[in-house]
């Protein structure tokens, strides 16, 4: 972060410090990840604090304050707002910690009751996020669409996998026959699974922080309306932990039983939607790698692409996604790990 800006965060949060003006505190630039806003750690008057600046995106900025208000309203631990100026992007909140699930996970890789244990109130979490989440929500604020529904998900999904992974990294232009009415079901059965609910639309490990209150919600400016069941995918499926296979199946048990515990819930149908849904979220993964590495340049998220590459062909060929054979067979054409291709989209040598 240039100098520049972060001295200019720092002063007006110093302006707007709870309980009056400060000196300037002690600022740190913070990694944004995929993100083109800018976040600043800060520290003065015994307190710490988070600085946030994405000037380029009003709408977004607007859709964030909206959410973290109808989180906070619903009893969900998301930042409490101390300062906002929407038309400058600025917003200064609580620190809800430094460490997050990504890291914990990773930590903890090979022991399943650990991870199962880890994990379990972020299912808490999310299944109060799917009970009462949507509750105040005023889907005008959502700038990205209002509803995760099957055109979204067929353009900004499916489209966004063949145009960014499929072409733009594996340099696949030939498509099997029939792979367009494929990737039009998969997005009707995912845009109408029931039931439905506020959905995060990135809640994978690196956006889950854990703090002394327990897990923290960030990150959440997408959120919408949608299937209950693609929150749960993101962070079953998520390719920055890579979860083994039978730890996702006993999560998702663990799951339902949570969702049961604090509300009316349809288990069946949410069964019936999961690997649609799950399908879809894999494939606006792998469509995120190869924007985020080709237009961003950030070759950071190059080495994902194969854990989740390997999740979607693993869905494609249980039931009842095996009945796609045109999606299966473009899998298969895939390169085993597209990490080498997704660096140089990047521009960077991945040897």
């Amino acid at each position: 972060m240039p100098e520049e800006r972060l001295a200019m965060i720092a002063a007006w949060a110093a302006r707007h410090w709870p309980g009056g003006p400060v000196a300037r505190p002690e600022a740190t630039a913070m990694a944004p990840d995929g993100s083109t806003r800018f976040f600043v750690r800060l520290r003065a008057a015994g307190r710490q604090l988070v600085a946030m600046h994405g000037p380029d995106n009003p709408a977004e900025a607007r859709a964030w304050l909206h959410l973290a208000g109808v989180l906070a309203a619903g009893g969900l631990p998301a930042p409490k707002v101390w300062a906002a100026e929407e038309r400058a992007g600025l917003f200064l909140m609580d620190d809800l910690g430094q460490a997050d699930l990504h890291g914990a996970a990773l930590a903890l890789a090979g022991d399943a009751d650990a991870l199962a244990k880890l994990y379990e109130p972020v299912l808490a979490m999310l299944a109060r996020l799917q009970a009462v989440g949507a509750a105040g929500l005023d889907v005008s604020y959502c700038f990205d669409g209002a509803e995760l529904s099957p055109e979204f998900l067929l353009r900004r999904e499916a489209g966004y996998f063949m145009e960014w992974f499929v072409e733009a990294a594996c340099g696949l232009r030939e498509r099997p026959a029939g792979l367009a009415e494929e990737l039009a079901l998969v997005a009707e059965r995912a845009g109408r699974a029931e039931p439905r609910g506020l959905v995060h639309r990135d809640f994978q490990s690196r956006n889950i922080v854990l703090g002394p209150c327990g897990p923290g919600l960030v990150d959440f400016q997408g959120a919408r309306l949608g299937p209950a069941q693609y929150d749960l995918a993101s962070l079953l499926h998520d390719p920055y932990v890579d979860l083994p296979w039978p730890l996702r199946r006993r999560l998702l048990g663990r799951y339902l039983d949570l969702r049961r515990d604090v509300g009316p819930f349809d288990a069946e149908a949410f069964v019936e939607g999961w690997p649609f849904v799950c399908l879809s979220r894999l494939m606006q993964a792998l469509g995120a790698y190869g924007f985020l590495c080709g237009r961003r340049k950030k070759p950071f998220f190059a080495a994902h692409g194969r854990p989740a590459l390997n999740s979607l062909r693993r869905l494609l060929a249980e039931p009842p996604l095996a009945m796609l054979p045109a999606l299966g067979q473009l899998a298969r054409r895939l390169p085993d790990d597209p990490g080498p291709l997704l660096a140089a989209l990047a521009g960077e040598d991945s040897r």
